[in-house]
């Protein structure tokens, strides 16, 4: 069983209600993938996935790390005419990043750099309009959370995944590919209400205060950061993209990755649960090797019955309503799983290596393992498609995983001062 220190302190920092509207919000995400891939032919499901990647990237450009200033310094112990102005200072800052993002994502698509269909671009650019408003939510509602107003980020969290799920899904329904797009881009465009209702917009008048010497060297290392790991995340899509010709193929990968979103939110939830508790613990050597051990092979266990059960019910969904069509994701499915295994063996240490404060290590690791990983998906991909693109994925997982237990053993000696961790 999974070892939880008592947690009923967390209860009043707003934990378990920030933990159910995340889940809520996660389940209508994940239900809007599988709604609308009812709606969607294999190829427009494929498309619909190149689109959203691609958007996913340049939106870390476009916020350029700013959402990570405003959650630090709007944070820390200041006035709050303080906290406005730092919102104010990042947020019109974000609008010119964006800017560029956007001017730099249309040039590229034009071009023919980031990808080769010419409907493609056409929906990327449609697609584009949503940006500016993603950004501004998001900055506003990591406010929000920077000030503690844990339900009201999380009440904004739901409500727009709810708008989302209901404009997305009708539109795909009366339009479809053309119809995800734009139902998209409505969602993202009211969306900014929710969090601009609960924040104000007085912060636009803050007066000008004293900003923090290394702002800008933060926001640039969290675009960095999430540059990396967005590329490793969407990477293979981006090769599927340019040098997959079957995309039919490509549409049957996409919906194994919708399943496979919804397993990995059982691990990623876990790690943000045990996160915490190794912080409380760095100092103590006994209990970190203990709960670490555990909660490690625990997560192992629970991932095999996770693997079990969400291919159990995309067997379901595929024979009784997507049809035979989609048959062949079970293929995809079924690597992508061993994938999302290795993950999970490696999840807790990871959650470990954060709580030791030592979060430039799973940095390394994914500043290594994302061009070995696009580097095997490309060749892969040349003589066995989107199933070598798959399998590329299981490679880098076990690299990582590799990473990670070196990285553990490193730490653990320079940390605690002893001899690392023997690992069976």
């Amino acid at each position: 069983m999974l070892n939880f220190a008592p947690i009923r302190s967390l209860r009043d920092k707003g934990f378990f209600y920030l933990l159910s509207a995340n889940f809520l919000a996660q389940l209508l995400g994940f239900g809007t993938s599988l709604v609308i891939t009812k709606f969607l032919a294999p190829v427009e499901l494929g498309e619909s996935k190149i689109l959203q990647s691609y958007i996913i990237l340049f939106l870390v450009f476009a916020g350029s790390g700013f959402n990570s200033t405003v959650l630090k310094y709007c944070s820390e112990n200041r006035s709050q005419p303080e906290q406005e102005y730092l919102l104010r200072f990042s947020f019109f800052r974000t609008l010119g990043t964006t800017a560029v993002a956007i001017f730099g994502m249309t040039l590229l698509a034009l071009m023919g750099v980031i990808t080769g269909s010419r409907d493609l671009v056409k929906w990327l650019l449609i697609y584009g309009i949503a940006v500016p408003f993603i950004v501004i939510t998001d900055i506003l509602t990591v406010y929000l959370q920077a000030q503690k107003k844990i339900k009201n980020m999380s009440q904004v969290q739901a409500i727009n995944k709810a708008i989302g799920f209901v404009f997305v899904v009708i539109s795909t329904w009366r339009w479809g590919l053309g119809g995800f797009v734009l139902g998209t881009v409505m969602a993202s465009i009211i969306s900014v209400i929710p969090p601009l209702l609960k924040v104000g917009v007085h912060f636009l008048r803050a007066s000008p205060s004293l900003i923090p010497a290394g702002i800008y060297s933060l926001a640039l290392f969290s675009v960095l950061a999430s540059g990396v790991t967005i590329l490793g995340q969407y990477g293979d899509v981006f090769i599927l993209d340019h040098f997959v010709s079957n995309r039919t193929s490509i549409g049957y990968y996409s919906l194994a990755t919708y399943f496979i979103l919804a397993a990995t939110q059982v691990t990623i939830t876990i790690q943000a649960i045990l996160t915490p508790y190794f912080s409380e613990h760095w100092k103590d050597k006994g209990w970190f090797d203990k709960n670490l051990r555990q909660n490690q092979i625990s997560t192992i266990i629970l991932s095999l019955l996770v693997a079990v059960g969400v291919y159990g019910a995309a067997w379901v969904l595929i024979k009784y309503i997507y049809g035979a069509s989609y048959q062949p994701a079970l293929a995809y499915l079924s690597v992508l799983l061993i994938r999302y295994i290795i993950f999970s063996s490696y999840a807790i240490i990871a959650a470990a290596l954060i709580g030791l404060g030592l979060v430039k290590f799973n940095f390394y690791a994914a500043a290594i393992v994302t061009p070995i990983g696009l580097v095997f998906s490309y060749l892969l991909q040349r003589n066995y498609g989107a199933m070598g693109v798959a399998w590329a994925q299981v490679s880098v997982a076990l690299l990582t995983l590799a990473i990670e237990l070196f990285w553990l053993r490193y730490a653990r000696k320079n940390h605690f001062k002893t001899s690392p961790l023997p690992v069976d």
